[in-house]
């Protein structure tokens, strides 16, 4: 039987969500426990690979196991087993065609930014951002970013491991509560370091070290070799994935919301 996982983590003491040589990932703590509960060892597959100090409150990730589980317990003994940094929150079987990876149709992402005082309670969650932006022209910038797109000059994957880096936006939703922005990001698939480097695009125009028109020519005329502001992970939320069952038939190319909390 396959069964569909979302979890939630904070993701400052891992390496990222895939393993990896360099220290430990999010899913070699998943797996070791899923071991110690089912009693075998066992592979999960991600939705999304998230970097190191990112975090999520709606990771998706799928397993296979020959029998059937009592979702109840099993849920129960797997928070019993991981850290409080990581949390299972729903546990559902699904048809074997399922697959957390390749049937995703978008994914929503948040980016956190501080522009007041740094806040010792939200240390490793935001970003602390110390200019003055200009907040009309941070919304004109996220404007350009609408719609399908070569992304090429956005994005830290190269062409010889990805080589069609289209992808299309469908949405960026900026709220302001108090001296926190927050940045909401929905498309049909984001490349190496994309939202972060979308996100620093839109501060280095709204702080006056670029302008639209810089901006303009690198969607047109995609280069790697574009400077881009490549902004921290700590800010960075994968919110929620979406599914055939779960995608927004009014996901459009042409919303941008902007308003105060």
């Amino acid at each position: 039987m396959r069964y569909k996982c979302i979890i939630s983590y904070d993701g400052r003491n891992y390496v990222g969500f895939q393993s990896q040589i360099n220290g430990i990932a999010i899913q070699d703590v998943i797996e070791a426990k899923l071991a110690v509960i089912l009693q075998r060892p066992l592979k999960i597959v991600m939705s999304s690979r998230t970097d190191a100090k990112v975090h999520a409150l709606g990771q998706v990730f799928h397993f296979d196991i020959d029998r059937q589980l009592d979702l109840y317990r099993f849920k129960g003994s797997l928070n019993s087993l991981l850290p409080d940094d990581i949390y299972l929150k729903s546990i559902e079987p699904v048809d074997d065609d399922f697959h957390a990876r390749y049937s995703v149709k978008a994914k929503k992402y948040r980016y956190l930014i501080n522009t007041g005082e740094h806040d010792v309670f939200l240390s490793g969650r935001v970003y602390d951002c110390y200019f003055k932006l200009d907040m009309a022209v941070f919304r004109k910038t996220a404007e350009l970013f609408l719609g399908y797109h070569d992304f090429g000059s956005f994005n830290t994957s190269t062409y010889d491991e990805v080589k069609d880096q289209h992808r299309t936006i469908y949405a960026v939703d900026i709220k302001n509560k108090g001296d926190l922005i927050i940045v909401d990001i929905i498309g049909d698939g984001f490349l190496r370091h994309m939202v972060r480097m979308l996100v620093g695009t839109m501060i280095d125009t709204a702080r006056g070290q670029k302008d639209i028109a810089d901006v303009k020519r690198m969607l047109t005329h995609p280069d790697k070799r574009y400077h881009v502001y490549n902004i921290s992970p700590e800010g960075l939320y994968l919110l929620e994935v979406y599914y055939s069952q779960t995608y927004p038939v009014w996901l459009k190319p042409s919303i941008v919301n902007s308003r105060e909390m």
